[in-house]
């Protein structure tokens, strides 16, 4: 059985859901069935989307001496859960030699094996939808994935970086849950979660709109398993 790693810190939350969502897709009757897991939980990790659209402090570095740390603890694969940080994952594959899962893949690859023609809209911070990491229009003409509008989106970065990592309970929902209903009028047919922040509200609340919610990070956590123990997950 390999040893996961989660390079975490980004935010706190989305790293303990990221282990939560581990043990929940891993098939064990006892504990020594679980996979072993090392978790680094760096917070100092300066904010991808200030570096990405405002020349903030450079995060790489960071992420390089995190999954340096967890290779040396012995981690054989890891996961990052933060989309944006994904944005950095080519660089940080050439300056360690570790087998970094890709949860931006493994979305696409969800989102292909489904219906045909499919409209998705991406829920994500400004940083992770300027780079266009999600913008699988280029990759494959039957998926349309459009953005939100100016209103909307600072909708999602209230939820984001003013409630959920400022730390904000109750979480208030009602902005957020006139945001679903909208887009679904508007014919959305899918939304891809892609923020961690969305995926730990995703777990706390159930949302009774007919869209489809593509979960990055629980799909990140069933390949960790997958690769982990090597047999198909539940």
């Amino acid at each position: 059985m390999k040893t996961i790693g989660i390079l975490g810190g980004m935010g706190p939350e989305a790293t303990l859901l990221l282990y939560e969502l581990v043990i929940k897709h891993t098939i064990a009757a006892s504990d020594q069935e679980h996979i072993p897991t090392l978790i680094y939980s760096n917070t100092q990790i300066p904010d991808r989307t200030a570096a990405i659209l405002h020349q903030g402090k450079d995060p790489l570095p960071y992420l390089v001496k995190s999954a340096k740390i967890l290779k040396r603890g012995g981690a054989d694969l890891i996961g990052i859960p933060c989309n944006t940080a994904h944005y950095y994952i080519e660089r940080l594959n050439k300056e360690v030699a570790v087998d970094i899962v890709n949860m931006v893949d493994l979305t696409y690859d969800k989102i292909i094996k489904g219906p045909s023609k499919k409209k998705f809209m991406i829920f994500a911070t400004e940083g992770t939808i300027e780079t266009g990491i999600y913008n699988f229009s280029r990759k494959k003409e039957s998926i349309e994935v459009i953005s939100p509008g100016p209103k909307d989106q600072k909708v999602l970065r209230d939820m984001i970086y003013g409630q959920i990592k400022a730390g904000k309970r109750p979480v208030d929902l009602v902005p957020y849950q006139a945001l679903l209903y909208r887009v679904e009028e508007e014919g959305i047919q899918g939304i891809i979660l892609g923020c961690t922040e969305l995926s730990y509200l995703h777990s706390m609340f159930k949302f009774p709109n007919n869209i489809e919610f593509i979960n990055s990070l629980d799909l990140l956590a069933q390949e960790l398993v997958k690769r982990a123990k090597e047999e198909e997950v539940g």
